[in-house]
Parts: structure tokens; sequence; C-alpha cells
């Protein structure tokens, strides 16, 4: 096995033998213009260790068998260690792993190229000189400058006693960055800021409209200082008076006109109620009460006013003379309440009456449990109408017979198409 070549140490100048003194020479030297080179010589090959030695055979004279050995050969002493004669120069041993050509080359044809091999360069404190081609620094640029991350080995040359070189551990290069992809992000960094910032100064912006609106809808400036109240005839005084003093002074921007809707209508007079704002100080009240049609006392002797649904608008003590009053027993019903619906009809009744017909009606008779209806005119004539059922035809017949006299009549029958009259 060949060993690792070793750096000379001074003092050991006297040691170099004079065979790698005449080739040192002969490799340095002019070259001779009248010799010529062989280049594609195998031996120059394995010399420089490029393919395997191949050992050499053996020539045997056809009579080998009767020559005798020569003695000379036989009794050669071993050659001296300080042996300096040029002319006899040791054939390198091969290496003990020579690297394979490719497979299936023929014998004598040139083996693929191997691997470099090492050559150490001792310190003798002059520079060296290194000589590239154009393909081989081309090779060197792609290597060390490469785009690509790679794993690549660092091989350092130094002032070493054995001439030992040293390998660092393969290390991972970052790959370097385009320029222009840098520049690229950090545009796109800055967009996203000058964005960012956008969004935030636009946030605080409208914050401060928001807080400036509020504080200006809410200056006393723009105070509620008139209240206007439309169509109240028989709602609550005192709910529309509490209304107003809530609306006085309050900011005409925040007035919950819904609230004070449904505030209103909460009143059983109330069957609609509409609130508006005019900037900057009004406020109207517009409401549509129910119509009061007809009134019952109740058996705690107070009377019920209702409207067409048979709703109670109102209980009062005395009995209201601008309304139709229905005769007979009824129930004590509260405020706000249904009677139920035979009320329902009498109040039709009672709105259905031809003003022929109104002018002579003293009272409207209702039986709760049946919902009969009669009726109770001028001249102590009771007028039967039955149920609810087809109130138009009824009191049609009734019209015809108030029109042709009720003189001598004391009961009418109109229930059927066929009118029943009893005379006194």
């Amino acid at each position: 096995m060949v060993s690792e070549p070793r750096a000379p140490r001074p003092g050991d100048d006297g040691h170099v033998p004079d065979a790698v003194l005449d080739e040192l020479s002969a490799a340095f030297a002019e070259p001779d213009p009248a010799v010529e080179y062989d280049f594609d010589d195998p031996s120059i090959d394995r010399l420089l260790g490029l393919t395997p030695a191949e050992p050499e055979a053996r020539h045997q004279p056809e009579d080998a068998d009767d020559a005798e050995p020569d003695d000379d050969l036989l009794d050669d002493p071993e050659p001296d260690e300080h042996d300096e004669s040029p002319d006899v120069a040791a054939e390198p041993e091969p290496d003990p792993a020579p690297p394979a050509g490719p497979a299936g080359a023929a014998p004598g044809e040139p083996a693929a190229e191997a691997p470099r091999r090492t050559i150490v360069i001792a310190d003798d404190g002059q520079p060296d000189t290194v000589y590239l081609d154009e393909e081989k620094e081309e090779r060197f640029r792609a290597v060390h400058t490469g785009d690509s991350a790679e794993e690549r080995s660092t091989i350092v040359i130094a002032d070493l006693d054995d001439g030992a070189v040293v390998e660092a551990a393969p290390t991972r290069t970052s790959s370097s960055v385009d320029p222009r992809m840098r520049a690229r992000r950090i545009a796109v960094r800055r967009s996203e800021g000058r964005r960012r910032l956008i969004w935030i100064g636009a946030a605080v912006l409208v914050l401060l409209l928001a807080v400036g609106a509020i504080a200006v809808v809410a200056s006393p400036i723009f105070d509620v200082n008139d209240v206007r109240v439309q169509g109240a005839v028989y709602t609550g005084k005192d709910l529309i008076d509490e209304v107003v003093a809530d609306l006085e002074g309050e900011p005409v921007l925040l007035v919950d006109t819904a609230a004070i809707e449904d505030r209103l209508e909460a009143d059983p007079w109330v069957e609609r109620a509409r609130v508006t704002t005019d900037f900057p100080h009004t406020v109207t009240i517009d409401i549509r009460e129910r119509v009061p049609l007809a009134t019952f006392q109740g058996g705690d002797g107070r009377w019920r006013v209702i409207d067409i649904d048979g709703r109670v608008l109102d209980v009062i003590d005395g009995q209201p003379v601008s309304m139709m009053p229905i005769s007979g027993e009824h129930p004590d019903t509260a405020r706000g309440q249904f009677a139920g619906a035979p009320y329902a009809s009498a109040a039709l009744l009672v709105r259905s009456l031809p003003s022929e017909i109104r002018v002579i009606t003293q009272s409207v008779g209702l039986d709760p449990t049946t919902g009969r209806l009669t009726m109770q005119l001028q001249g102590d004539v009771e007028v039967r109408l039955g149920d609810a059922d087809d109130l138009e035809a009824k009191l049609a017949r009734l019209l015809g017979q108030v029109r042709e006299g009720l003189d001598g009549v004391a009961s009418l029958d109109v229930s059927t198409s066929e009118i029943g009259v009893v005379h006194r």
C-alpha cells in the first residue's frame, strides 16, 4: 500500500534520493524538441495512477526446461536502501483497490477516468500557481457560488508536520437569494404595512366621527321642547301627560318613537299611535282612537263602553248618554277586555241601524246565552231580530214597516221573510 506523502522537514535535504532529484529535473527541464512522447501509451497512465498496473508476463524461452538458473540472479544480494544508482528504479506497487474500469471494457483499452488524487503541497514559503482552463474554472464557480444549497466538503491545506489533508465535515450552505426576489419581498411587506396602516387610520376616523356625532346629538341644543298631540279624545289624560313629560328635554335624534307608540297603544281607547320627530325640537303624536258604539251595565252597577269588536274601552260610574244602551243582565268585564261575540253582534247591529230607525230606537236587547237580539222602539214597540245573521235584510224589512207606520202595533218579528205583526 502506498503511504501518505509527508512534507519535508528542515534538515532532511540530505536524505532525498538522487533518483527523485533526477526525475524532478527531467520534469521541469526544457523539453527537447527532438524527443517525441506518445501520450496514448498505457504505461504513462499506469505511472500516473490512472489505470491499474498489469503484471508483466514472463517470457520463457522455448528451451526453458533445459535452461539453468542464473547463479547471479539467485545470489543477488538485497538492494541497499542508500543505493543512489539512477539506473535502478523500483516499480511502484499497484494500489490495493484500483478503480475499476467500465463493465465490459476490452483488454488494452484505456479505462475510464479515475477519481483525482489529492496532492499535498508543503509550505515552502512561496505562493503556488494554479492554472485552470475555462471549463474547470466554470465548474469551480458552479460548485462554490451555485444558487442551490448542497453539501460540499472543505479541504484545508496547512503547514502540517505529516502533510495530512484535513477534510472538514460536510456543511450545508444556504442558498443565495436573488436581489430581485429580496426586493420583491421587501416591497410586499411594505405594501402590507401600508394597507394595515390605512385600515387602522380608517377605523380611528370612524370612531372619532361616531364620538363626535354622539356628542352633537346629545347636546342640549337639539333637545325636545315642543310636543304636539293629535286625535286624543277619550285616551287617558294621565298617560298623555306622562309621555309628554318624558319627551321634553330628550335629544330629538335619540327619541325612541317605536317604544312611545307601543306605550300609547296599550291604552284600550288607542287603536293606532304614530310618533314622529321634527328636527331640531319638535315631536308629533298622532292618535287614532276606537269608536264607541254601545254600553251596558254590569252586575257591579258600572257601565261598560264597547266598540265594534266587543272590547270594553272604558268602565264608568254613570250611563253615557251618547251611546246606545244594551239591556239585559251582563258580566263585569274589566277595562281593555273583550265582552264576547254576542256583544260584538250587538255593537254591529247598532252601527248598521239606518238613521230613520236609530232616532226612534230606545235600546237594544241581548240575551248573552242564546245571542238573540231585540230592539225597543218608541211607543213601546218590541222588535225581534233573532241572531246576527243577515242583519241587512232584517233591518230592511223593519224599515219598510216603520215607513208604513207603527200605530197600534205592539210587536214585530222580522227574523224571517214573513213579517209577523202583533197589534194591540
